[in-house]
């Protein structure tokens, strides 16, 4: 409950909640160095939306791994969750269903689409500065180069009344979010390469809760 004057008001929270954090140096290294390992046997394209040629399934090793190392992060979204919709952070059981890393070169686009399983995720493990002033000297009244969008239903106008998210993302950020929420990548054109690593995870024990719980 908030208080301006003699006026209390709250927020009605209501929507995907979607949560941003910074990741150690150590991980993103760790998923650079791994993914110059991938070889064409290791394309992920068939299960993937996107418009790039170069996306790869990390081995089970790694994806192993890395789940174990950003468990504290899984931990954090559902506490953020469930204090977003107001309800009870009731003990959750999560698995990895996949975890694999983009390489997006000049014009390489991701349409609107949904994940798999029940929290996704994009973690950004390069961001080429060049990509950060195409954004910055973008004149146009679309979304800027290389730009993370979310989707709630349809755009809309005035900007307090969107149901939409633009980002920008920068190096060694990882965003969370509902599996089932639409979002797209805007190509860009400079002569960089953006990677990004993104994966899955589903909950195990959903029988086992209330089943008004979701």
């Amino acid at each position: 409950m908030s208080q301006i004057k003699n006026i209390k008001y709250e927020h009605l929270n209501w929507g995907p909640y979607v949560m941003r954090v910074n990741i150690p140096k150590n991980i993103i290294d760790k998923l650079k160095k791994e993914g110059k390992k991938l070889k064409p046997k290791d394309s992920y394209n068939k299960n993937l939306a996107g418009h790039l040629n170069h996306q790869y399934k990390y081995p089970e090793e790694i994806q192993n791994w890395f789940y174990r190392a950003t468990t504290p992060y899984w931990d954090a979204y559902r506490q953020g969750h469930c204090e977003f919709h107001g309800i009870k952070n009731l003990r959750l059981e999560l698995g990895a269903d996949d975890l694999w890393v983009n390489y997006m070169k000049p014009g390489d686009f991701n349409p609107m689409h949904t994940h798999g399983g029940d929290y996704s995720f994009v973690l950004f493990l390069d961001v080429p500065k060049q990509l950060t002033e195409e954004q910055e000297n973008f004149e146009g009244t679309s979304h800027a180069p290389g730009s993370l969008q979310f989707e709630f239903t349809q755009q809309a106008k005035p900007r307090y009344a969107t149901t939409g998210h633009n980002a920008r993302p920068k190096t060694g950020e990882m965003y969370i979010f509902p599996a089932l929420l639409q979002h797209w990548v805007c190509p860009f054109k400079s002569k960089v390469t953006r990677i990004s690593v993104s994966g899955n995870l589903r909950i195990k024990n959903r029988d086992n809760l209330p089943y008004d719980y979701f």
